[in-house]
């Protein structure tokens, strides 16, 4: 009869091993696997910023969005002691009562730099509060950087006494550079770096669902690709991981 108990209890203890989740997003996590991820050596915190604003014609408007996810989930991977905070859809992208930048368009969703400032230190208190040492600032719009730097700076000179550290990660500065060096070697217009990268990242994530080829423009159409798109993404999932690692020896 023991034997059995026992028997029963290794096959109970393999089930539930068997169904703990091995993603490093947390929303995808129980409490109590996130609790257990830190504790073995995640100790790294990624909040991703997207964006929701208009694009060029035939892009959808989460572009941002969906890139932040996808590289966040990449790069946590690849290092391999990091976990992704649910990444924000919301960012700086004009005065939606004047209707400047991005808010002349419908479908944009715009926040203050000073809003984002201000979620973006609540998450980085409520990472330390979970356990985490590290938290890292990364943004996939413009407009967003300026905000995620100074706020990055003002945390860590006020964490750093205590042991813990906030760092702001320049993938998307670097990336576009990677992204306009590669199209110039193209031979591609200045012009149009931006749309094409825009139209290849999202055709290499899902094109089915967030493009509609036959609304990009002919110049745009004939260059942006899936296989393009991903260049593009490997380039800031390096370039994040790179510079995480630089910023964490220090």
């Amino acid at each position: 009869m023991a034997w059995r108990v026992c028997f029963a209890a290794f096959l109970l203890a393999g089930v539930t091993a068997g169904a703990q989740s091995t993603s490093v997003m947390i929303d995808d996590l129980t409490t109590t696997e996130v609790q257990a991820a830190i504790a073995a050596g995640k100790t790294t915190a990624l909040f991703y910023v997207g964006g929701s604003h208009q694009n060029g014609e035939g892009v959808a408007i989460g572009k941002h969005n969906y890139v932040a996810n996808h590289v966040a989930r990449r790069v946590a991977e690849e290092l391999g002691d990091a976990l992704v905070i649910p990444p924000s859809p919301y960012a700086p992208a004009g005065d939606p009562v004047k209707k400047t930048g991005h808010m002349a368009f419908p479908g944009t969703m715009s926040v203050s730099a000073e809003a984002l400032a201000l979620i973006s230190r609540d998450v980085t208190v409520s990472a330390f509060a979970a356990g985490f040492k590290y938290v890292m600032f990364l943004g996939d719009h413009g407009e967003t950087q300026p905000a995620l730097k100074k706020v990055a700076a003002e945390l860590d000179a006020e964490w750093a006494p205590r042991g813990s550290r906030i760092f702001f990660i320049p993938v998307y500065e670097e990336g576009e550079a990677a992204f306009q060096n590669h199209l110039k070697k193209m031979n591609v217009p200045a012009s149009l770096h931006t749309p094409i990268d825009d139209a290849a990242e999202l055709l290499a994530l899902d094109g089915k669902r967030l493009v509609r080829p036959d609304k990009l423009k002919p110049e745009i159409a004939s260059v942006a690709s899936a296989t393009l798109g991903k260049i593009f993404l490997d380039f800031k999932v390096g370039l994040a991981v790179a510079s995480i690692r630089k910023q964490r020896g220090r």
